[in-house]
């Protein structure tokens, strides 16, 4: 048996596979407009999904930060809007002290589960580079931090503050690593709200990813017919794939594929 798939180069080391997940996938059209506006919903969640793993597979990050905000003057708590404006001017100071380009991603997140931020929009941001003068570390004898932040320091992960951040409450800096694990964790981790049963609304007119000019994006490099055996080595080393209506994405190592 043959699978027709399209093969996308994602950076030196990595390649996304697109595949039919059956020959047979017919999606069932919705009967009535709630159930319409719903699978606009989740395909409009998987493409967020899929454009995140994408970037993370196609360039080299190298910090993954959270940003917690107090609460307004007021006492109410930081709404989403808040959330990406705070972000944003964190990041152009960052860039204006790095002199030179910084790619990012920005991800508003509204979770129940989240164990920094419960119940509370925060803000996840994917970065190429901070300044080493902008990285404050944190010591397992700093008092009042969350109890997230001291479990990762206990099994030996440097965690850091930046005052860009700190000054509107408090933030986590993490170095990450360069394998497609890590990537696949990150990617998993950034997109665990956008789905049908989890995601907070999107206020119309915005973007549940922000990111920056420049990233590089998948380019394809093959469109044609696999073998059944060289479609089980792809499966076999992607891990976990994306599921995307009635295509399968998996990310894999190029020393994976043969016939690339």
């Amino acid at each position: 048996m043959s699978h027709t798939i399209q093969a996308y180069r994602c950076g030196p080391d990595i390649v996304k596979i697109i595949a039919r997940s059956s020959h047979n996938y017919i999606a069932a059209l919705p009967d009535n407009l709630n159930e319409r506006e719903k699978e606009n919903k989740r395909t409009s969640l998987s493409r967020s999904r899929r454009t995140v793993a994408d970037i993370l597979h196609c360039n080299y990050f190298r910090f993954f930060l959270t940003v917690t905000i107090k609460n307004n003057e007021n006492g109410s708590s930081p709404t989403r809007d808040d959330v990406v404006q705070i972000c944003k001017n964190g990041l152009r100071t960052i860039k204006r002290h790095y002199g030179g380009p910084v790619g990012y991603i920005i991800v508003p997140e509204l979770s129940d589960e989240d164990e920094m931020n419960p119940g509370r929009w925060h803000g996840h941001i994917m970065l190429t580079a901070i300044p080493s003068d902008m990285l404050q570390p944190y010591s397992s004898s700093d008092k009042g931090l969350p109890a997230i932040i001291y479990r990762r320091m206990a099994v030996g992960i440097d965690c850091f503050s930046t005052p860009v951040f700190a000054r509107y409450g408090y933030c986590l800096v993490e170095r990450v690593g360069d394998t497609k694990a890590d990537y696949d964790a990150l990617a998993k981790y950034l997109t665990k709200t956008m789905y049908l049963d989890s995601c907070a609304p999107l206020p119309k007119g915005q973007r549940r990813i922000i990111s920056s000019h420049g990233l590089a994006r998948p380019e394809r490099v093959f469109s044609g017919v696999i073998s059944s055996d060289e479609y089980a080595t792809i499966r076999a080393s992607s891990g976990e794939s994306l599921r995307d209506g009635g295509r399968l994405i998996h990310y894999v190592s190029r020393s994976a594929l043969s016939f690339l």
